[in-house]
């Protein structure tokens, strides 16, 4: 997943260098990274066509951590698919968070695709919540083996947790709404 927080952090179109990559996904997430984790994952997205290198500056020729980077047209598809695609709400391995690194992305995303965004977040986290409740209340009605049913009450704080995220999510809609209405040249579709 981190392969597409870096390929949205490029989807403005404009060149990066991988520090400045770096410093700006520290100041969107609030999360530092290893610089060579990073610098791997630029080579990996270039080895895939993704992004490219660009020509530096003179300025940036004498650091090769100054290489400037783009992102190529797969790329912003490859971003745009995964940006729209319905969110797995389990972490990954790693435990990443899938929404979470979608949210990073939300303003630059058409209006009329961050709302249908948004309502697929609310509809996954509702279908994962009931998915969720119902599995609570088999957990209850089946027999315990050991003597306490511990399984019921760690599917009562998973289904917290997605209230959590579905409370979150319709804040952020109204949020969002409100910017998109007070941004300035905006028409809000």
């Amino acid at each position: 997943m981190f392969r597409y927080v870096v390929l949205g952090l490029l989807r403005d179109g404009v060149r990066h260098h991988g520090y400045a990559l770096m410093k700006r996904y520290r100041q969107r997430t609030g999360l530092s990274i290893n610089t060579g984790s990073f610098y791997r994952e630029l080579q990996r997205l270039v080895s895939e066509g993704l992004i490219e290198s660009t020509a530096p500056s003179s300025a940036e020729a004498a650091d090769v951590r100054r290489t400037p980077y783009v992102i190529t047209e797969a790329g912003k598809r490859a971003f745009d698919s995964w940006f729209a695609a319905p969110v797995p709400l389990e972490p990954t391995q790693s435990g990443e968070d899938q929404l979470a690194a979608r949210m990073l992305f939300l303003t630059e995303a058409p209006p009329v695709i961050a709302l249908e965004v948004l309502q697929a977040w609310q509809d996954t986290l509702w279908t994962r919540a009931t998915a969720i409740d119902r599995a609570r209340e088999v957990a209850k009605a089946t027999p315990v083996v050991d003597g306490f049913d511990v399984l019921s009450y760690l599917l009562a704080r998973r289904l917290r947790h997605v209230a959590v995220d579905i409370e979150m999510v319709d804040e952020l809609r109204r949020a969002y709404q409100t910017w998109r209405e007070r941004a300035p040249g905006q028409t809000g579709s």
